[in-house]
């Protein structure tokens, strides 16, 4: 059992961060410091497979479970992603239950989905585990993730969390913002309350949900709401930026 797994099963909040830096050294840095779990961006960077394997590698090196973020339900991307040893896959814009299947047959193989067969993978130690052994293994070990990002989304919550294969959702704040008319504005009342709506449905029906918590002071609100697993700071990037920035105003004031 994987970290974040065993996080969420012993009934704790998993503590994670979207990693846009592109380097195996962030994700063992990530996993030496205590996070529980990455995600790794295809969605929003250039990142290459090749790099993202790597970074998988570097994760499990570092006891962190990786998650990969697809760019939405793109099947060549969930199939390399969960071929290399990713953890779990994270699919944007999750809107429909048909939309929702479709995802989990990707990444799962039968007899829960459809998953393409291949013994001689980075996951099925190139040959060295029996396929049918393998199977099992992934489809135990392999988290599907749906990201809510859009009003469809809240309106079609009823159907998406009975999905047969769909581990965990991550709402994604800034887009459900987006999707309302109010770009920017993730605390208006409108955006909490339609979070509050899909956590609610979601932890009744058992799918633990995840949400960003930009700035520290948001976590004791969003855990609140009802949220398993959260990334803090967002992105390792701009925690960067934002880091390197403040420390070298306050030398240069020194």
């Amino acid at each position: 059992m994987h970290k974040l797994k065993e996080v969420l099963a012993g009934g704790q909040t998993a503590y994670g961060i979207f990693s846009a830096l592109k380097d195996p050294a962030v994700i063992e840095i990530l996993g030496y410091v205590g996070y529980d779990y990455v995600v790794i961006d295809l969605e929003h960077t250039a990142l290459d497979l090749q790099m993202m394997e790597h970074m998988i590698r570097a994760a499990q090196i570092a006891n962190i479970s990786s998650i990969v973020r697809t760019p939405q339900d793109d099947y060549g991307s969930i199939l390399r992603a969960v071929e290399s040893g990713a953890d779990a896959v994270m699919i944007p814009h999750l809107v429909s239950k048909q939309q929702g299947e479709k995802i989990v047959g990707m990444a799962k193989y039968q007899p829960i989905g459809h998953r393409g067969i291949d013994g001689s993978t980075r996951a099925a130690r190139y040959g060295g585990v029996l396929i049918t052994e393998h199977m099992k293994q992934e489809n135990e070990r392999v988290l599907v993730i749906g990201m809510i990002e859009d009003v469809e989304a809240v309106e079609n919550i009823d159907e998406i969390i009975t999905v047969q294969g769909l581990d965990l959702l991550f709402i994604g704040p800034s887009d459900l913002a987006g999707s309302f008319g109010l770009p920017g504005q993730v605390t208006h009342p409108k955006v909490r309350q339609a979070i509050q709506v899909v956590m609610d449905k979601s932890n009744k029906a058992g799918i633990k949900v995840g949400i960003p918590a930009f700035r520290p002071s948001e976590l004791k609100e969003v855990i609140g709401m009802g949220a398993s697993f959260v990334t803090t700071p967002a992105v390792d990037a701009s925690h960067l930026t934002q880091s390197l920035k403040a420390h070298l105003e306050s030398v240069k004031n020194m």
